[in-house]
């Protein structure tokens, strides 16, 4: 009985661990896609808009369901101009900017 439990617990043990470790690994990856997506998000503003971008909050969306990053922030010197940019993880290119119709309307032409 003894020997079924320790058993037992070396599975669960060993599964947890590799849950885990699962877990770890993709909140890095998710970490370095959000960083890359700043990044590229940020010089995006600056060439199509000419401002600075700063960045607010993020909201990754699973793989399964689509590769969006949904980022949230704001014009610097700006804050009360809140911009949306949704950027695809995997083309590693902004898809959609929104904002209050002065920046959008700001936009320089031909940068596409």
């Amino acid at each position: 009985m003894r020997k079924k439990l320790l058993i037992w617990l070396s599975i669960f043990l060993v599964i947890a661990i590799a849950i885990g470790g699962y877990r770890y690994k993709s909140n890095l990856e998710k970490k370095e896609m959000v960083g890359e997506a700043v990044v590229i998000s940020q010089e995006y503003i600056r060439a199509h808009y000419g401002r600075e971008f700063i960045l607010k909050s993020y909201d990754v969306l699973p793989g399964w369901i689509t590769s969006t990053i949904f980022i949230e922030g704001y014009i610097k010197d700006q804050e009360d101009a809140a911009i949306s940019i949704t950027y695809n993880y995997r083309e590693k290119k902004v898809e959609n900017v929104g904002g209050p119709a002065w920046f959008i309307d700001s936009e320089k032409p031909g940068l596409d």
